[in-house]
């Protein structure tokens, strides 16, 4: 398996992982239920964990593709940017809720500060990795972009064929 692979396998896990973790922090919080309230902190975590090699297998497969026929350039650059943004929101995820799992042991409630800040910054990380599995999506594949029309803000001569 090279890094391509890796990265392909990889960037799944934080786009749908964080969305399934943010409601099952807030199921937590509405039911009052700290295990399940923590078990939502202790997905963070690995999410957050889990986001790093995604992340950074993110440039072994650019040069993998960028200059593989098909495939938008422009798209590239935004895509990067935006997982700069998620990876750095999903890290901080990762540290609100490894500060809630510190300070809600041996049998302590989660700090409210820290259950806001969490859902906070899942719904943030959420707001950034949405687009940036859109914009990876399109990358290498021609099938899910408007047939002929330029991405917003994409000079139209960096679409393939043109």
């Amino acid at each position: 398996m090279s890094l391509v692979h890796l990265h392909l396998l990889l960037n799944h896990l934080p786009v749908i992982g964080v969305p399934l973790v943010t409601a099952l922090l807030l199921y937590g919080i509405m039911r009052r239920q700290r295990d399940v309230q923590r078990a939502a902190l202790a997905g963070f975590v690995l999410l957050a964990i889990l986001t790093v090699p995604a992340y950074l297998t993110g440039e072994p497969a650019e040069e993998a593709i960028e200059h593989a026929p098909g495939v938008a350039k422009a798209l590239i650059g935004r895509h990067e940017v935006l997982a700069t943004i998620a990876m750095g929101l999903t890290a901080g995820l990762g540290l609100i809720a490894s500060l809630g799992l510190f300070f809600s042991r041996r049998d302590r409630l989660v700090p409210r500060l820290l259950l806001a800040g969490g859902v906070t910054l899942s719904l943030l990380a959420i707001g950034a990795l949405i687009p940036t599995g859109y914009y990876g999506g399109q990358i290498r594949h021609e099938e899910i972009r408007s047939a002929g029309a330029p991405v917003r803000g994409m000079p139209v001569e960096d679409l393939p064929g043109q």
